[in-house]
């Protein structure tokens, strides 16, 4: 309802950001019954991508994007498992396509009708493009990754320091070439969309007790400062970036997009939605690895911790709790990473 709202305004030539605007659209044009006014307070490309969204009646757009994201949940996986699975098994192309449309954090994202799913796919199509060879595109969608990019700041970073390193600069160039446009449509409908957004940063709320380690340790009361750990690893993807032949593209963004996700300054459980990209990673391992009773210790893990999830979510507990499961996943990484490079393998 508040995406939906905001692109509305847009579309109207309205400030998406004013809540006296929201709150007028939701009743009148949404029929809401809430005593809330449920507010989008992401960066205005958002709204762009969500025009054709905005023409239509909002329970006709609500469908709509019920089948976007699925549609969007089922092709990143199935470009997470071309990059992470072996190449000739259906069969475990399959049951990660499952576990993905099953994720109790993809579930809920669905459920709540969600942008994360557009994050996750430009993340995941940039890989898959830059593995055919396809840079320019590469670049552009990672454009996508605006719209929350506190979700893929690292990876995002990484990637564009790669295609540098690489001098395939038609990467930067598709990104550049799909802000510009996307900036020229805000113009066109509102051209003091700056304007609102100076605005917005000026109101939005940023205390919020999130999934993270500095949303816990704020709603603990412990610090604040902890909510900006992620600035502290900004160099890692310089570092990764500059040893691609030790440790390759797809496991750097997989270990990037781990770090992140419980580091960032904010994000809710259905934006751990993110972590099936290293999940895809750590299938990948324990897929190839040899060690057989590691293998078995893991798959027991996962399928424990999947049980507590689902427990969990029908609980509706406080979100900041669910910070323990990109913990979890921080956990069955390492271990997959050391239970494959140990048989002798390497991550290039």
């Amino acid at each position: 309802m508040g995406y939906w709202s905001a692109t509305y305004l847009l579309r109207n030539g309205q400030n998406p950001y004013s809540p006296e605007l929201m709150e007028a659209t939701q009743q009148t044009q949404a029929q809401s019954e809430l005593d809330v006014t449920i507010m989008a307070w992401n960066p205005p490309f958002l709204f762009v991508f969500l025009l054709p969204l905005a023409w239509l009646p909002f329970t006709t757009a609500k469908f709509i994007w019920l089948i976007i994201n699925i549609f969007l949940i089922l092709t990143a996986g199935l470009m997470l498992a071309h990059l992470y699975l072996p190449s000739n098994s259906v069969r475990l192309k399959l049951i990660f396509l499952i576990f993905a449309i099953s994720f109790p954090q993809v579930l809920s994202g669905i459920y709540m009708g969600q942008v994360i799913f557009l994050v996750f796919w430009g993340l995941v199509a940039c890989m898959a493009l830059i593995k055919k060879g396809q840079w320019f595109w590469a670049g552009a969608v990672l454009i996508f990754t605006t719209i929350k990019p506190h979700m893929a700041i690292l990876s995002v970073i990484y990637l564009l320091i790669y295609m540098a390193y690489q001098r395939q600069y038609k990467g930067w160039v598709g990104l550049l070439i799909a802000g510009v446009t996307c900036m020229f449509v805000l113009f066109a409908y509102r051209s003091n969309w700056i304007y609102d957004l100076i605005g917005e940063s000026a109101i939005a709320p940023v205390n919020w007790a999130t999934p993270t380690i500095g949303g816990l340790l704020s709603y603990l009361g412990i610090s604040e400062s902890a909510r900006y750990l992620i600035i502290l690893l900004l160099p890692l993807p310089f570092f990764l970036a500059g040893h691609p032949t030790k440790i390759s593209m797809e496991c750097s963004v997989a270990l990037l997009t781990l770090i992140t996700v419980p580091t960032t300054f904010f994000g809710w459980s259905y934006d751990q939605t993110m972590l099936l990209i290293p999940i895809a990673q750590v299938f990948g391992w324990i897929i190839r690895s040899k060690r057989q009773m590691l293998k078995s210790l893991t798959i027991i893990g996962i399928t424990c911790a999947l049980a507590i999830n689902y427990y969990q979510r029908l609980l509706t507990i406080n979100e900041v709790y669910y910070v323990w499961v990109p913990l979890f996943w921080w956990l069955m990484f390492g271990l997959t990473w050391y239970g494959f490079s140990s048989t002798g393998n390497d991550h290039a």
